[in-house]
């Protein structure tokens, strides 16, 4: 009786998880001046003006987390989660064409730092990686690590998951604490590869020493995240690995094609560690998913 009438509550859960995390995410920014020129060209109040660019990634959030739970009803969980990270850059871009995020960073970084240099491509994809990693690790992993159960389903967007995946074991935790320090260390050295590619000439020591002891880190807690792994784990973490390297390997080559042509610039170091990076995360998210998914049809079939 007391599972079924929590079910609407864990329902909601995750949509207000969402919520919330979008309302922190638009205190730390401000409107920009191009969309407030554009509403007081439409007759609405300054003031007025903010609250409603404010409240923009609060309702894309909430919607998106809705139309996706919509869209992917009856479809497999993977093909939900690539509904869901579709949704997701629709909502990324659109945030960041209203809104600039954590005005105060750059300031502060060029405070400390000395002035920083326009953004290539290559230093964007490394902040984007930085501050996803940041993320997931402190708001994500970090709250399994430490509340377990109750932050599984206050973080789920999945309102019909298996109960027994929301169970998480104080040696789960241990690995989700782990996994939490090692994110949230890769995030720390991508936005400092950034600020040292951004940095002038004498200022890119603090930053470069920043990202060696922030990779160290995140070295260091994935060799002991290894030893803690039982088997079905370390073969998903393997088959991610070979995905990606299968994709990088023939991008980078057909990258190499296209560079001989002069149609693309040089594939530098960092753009490589982007590519990297990127790679595993997509094949791991994939590769994991789909051995839940197996793992939950094969349950049912033995039931």
């Amino acid at each position: 009786m007391s599972t079924e009438a929590s079910r609407p509550t864990r329902r909601a859960a995750g949509v207000l998880t969402m919520g919330v995390g979008a309302a922190l995410l638009s205190a730390t920014g401000q409107p920009t001046p191009k969309v407030l020129a554009r509403l007081a060209e439409l007759g609405l109040p300054d003031l007025a003006a903010r609250l409603a660019v404010h409240a923009v990634p609060v309702v894309l959030v909430v919607s998106a987390v809705l139309l996706g739970r919509a869209l992917g009803k009856g479809r497999s969980k993977t093909m939900r989660w690539i509904i869901y990270a579709l949704l997701g850059g629709v909502v990324g871009f659109f945030t960041g064409y209203t809104m600039d995020i954590l005005v105060g960073l750059p300031a502060f970084i060029q405070a400390v730092n000395g002035p920083l240099a326009e953004p290539s491509v290559t230093d964007i994809a490394l902040w984007a990686i930085g501050a996803m990693c940041i993320v997931l690790g402190l708001m994500m992993m970090a709250a399994l690590a430490v509340l377990g159960s109750p932050a599984a389903y206050a973080i789920e967007l999945e309102p019909d998951d298996d109960p027994e995946a929301m169970d998480i074991r104080k040696a789960e935790r241990e690995i989700f604490g782990l996994s939490c320090a090692g994110t949230f260390a890769t995030g720390i050295a991508s936005i400092a590869l950034a600020i040292a590619q951004q940095s002038g000439d004498g200022a890119t020591l603090g930053p470069s020493i920043i990202a060696l002891v922030a990779g160290a880190a995140s070295v260091f807690a994935s060799v002991i995240l290894w030893n803690l792994m039982d088997e079905l784990q370390r073969r998903q973490v393997v088959n991610a690995y070979a995905v990606s390297a299968v994709i990088l390997t023939a991008g980078v080559f057909v990258w190499s094609i296209a560079e001989v042509q002069g149609l693309v610039p040089p594939f530098s170091a960092s753009a490589s560690f982007v590519a990297i990076t990127l790679a595993q995360i997509i094949a791991g998210f994939i590769i994991t998913t789909a051995a839940a998914g197996n793992a939950r049809a094969k349950k049912r079939r033995t039931a």
